[in-house]
């Protein structure tokens, strides 16, 4: 859906509103790397400095999540500059995306739409190369198991296997997934204490935020409009007129972004005709048994030419242009995109070797 078209629809939002629109997008299109960044704080100063004399502002958000920090630095700017900021969110609003709804005075939430806990997930890299997630929360369990589930009390066992772990996650990591839930915690409760002002407020935002932090038995674990009620968040009342239209504006973001097509580089690869030709498998070589010895050598050596030539030759290329994330209203647009390459090559054994190259990336204003 092209910028104009999803335009008019962040104007019908604004008018039933009576108030400005900002939308923030980052892709949650599979195989899209995307998430809230401080590069996207920038974006937001342009937006605001779009406008003049308004006292609130609306934030339309999906995501699933990136920076706690980031978070509370672009909710931050905006309460500088408006009175009362409120978040509508369509379909989700995960982890770090929960943690900027914290600081709206109010949540517009459609019956469809999820925000989750803020506990946050750190990742580390194994010998190996590959990564592995975990929480702090992971770690506390795996304690309460210990002691509540497999009953072990003595201290020489619990010394071994509190050993056994610390070989598998480094203590340097456990102390950073420690600080990274208190972070997490304590953004949320500032965030919150933005507008809670009233006695007795503060120890409410601070069960509130600890709560999304840990309450939960996985990240993912979605909140829903009444579990965030119960939660005691500022969900603001049902409104079918105002669900409807932020559902529209969502479906064309959705559109345009191509929130669900998976994007799979080899797929993407093959379907360009000329590249799926240049991977075209080659039939075996048979050579009837009694083929005379020189002629069979020719054979094979005429054959290795063949494929060292196939090689060596340059490989077909196809581009790819992903749209990362999005910050746009009826007065500015602009867009984080990713462009590149890719190339792939059949090796010796047959099986095909893809390479993807990024030869640009960064914001762009949106015309």
């Amino acid at each position: 859906m092209e910028l104009k078209e999803r335009q008019l629809r962040y104007k019908a939002i604004e008018e039933y509103r009576n108030r400005p629109l900002i939308v923030y997008a980052t892709s949650t299109r599979r195989g899209v790397p995307a998430q809230m960044a401080g590069d996207a704080v920038r974006e937001f100063i342009d937006q605001i400095d779009a406008l003049s004399g308004e006292k609130s502002i609306d934030v339309l958000l999906h995501s699933t999540g990136g920076d706690a920090l980031t978070a509370w630095k672009l909710m931050s700017v905006l309460r500088e500059r408006f009175e009362t900021v409120s978040v509508l969110v369509p379909y989700m609003a995960f982890s770090a995306a929960t943690i900027f709804a914290l600081g709206a005075d109010e949540i517009v939430m459609h019956p469809l739409a999820s925000l989750g806990p803020i506990d946050p997930q750190i990742s580390i890299q194994q010998p190996d190369g590959s990564l592995r997630q975990f929480a702090y929360e992971d770690v506390g369990a795996f304690i309460r198991f210990l002691g509540d589930d497999a009953k072990i009390k003595n201290e020489q066992f619990v010394s071994a296997i509190i050993d056994k772990l610390f070989s598998v996650v480094d203590p340097i990591n456990v102390g950073a997934a420690k600080r990274a839930s208190e972070l997490s915690s304590s953004v949320g409760e500032r965030l919150l204490l933005t507008h809670m002002h009233g006695e007795g407020q503060k120890s409410q935002a601070k069960k509130i935020a600890e709560d999304l932090n840990k309450s939960f038995f996985a990240h993912g674990d979605a909140v829903s409009r009444k579990r965030a009620l119960e939660l005691q968040m500022k969900i603001s009342a049902p409104d079918s007129v105002i669900e409807n239209l932020v559902w529209d504006a969502y479906l064309g973001l959705e559109s345009y972004m191509s929130l669900r097509t998976p994007f799979n580089p080899l797929q993407h690869y093959l379907s360009d005709s000329a590249a799926a030709a240049s991977l075209k498998p080659t039939a075996p070589l048979q050579i009837p048994p009694n083929t005379p010895p020189q002629l069979a050598q020719q054979i094979w050596q005429t054959a290795a030419q063949q494929s060292i030539q196939s090689i060596s030759q340059t490989a077909h290329e196809v581009e790819y242009h992903l749209i990362n994330a999005i910050i746009e209203s009826t007065r500015v647009s602009s867009q984080f995109q990713t462009s590149g390459k890719l190339s792939a090559f059949r090796d010796i054994k047959g099986e095909i070797r893809l390479s993807a190259v990024d030869t640009s990336s960064g914001w762009e204003k949106n015309k």
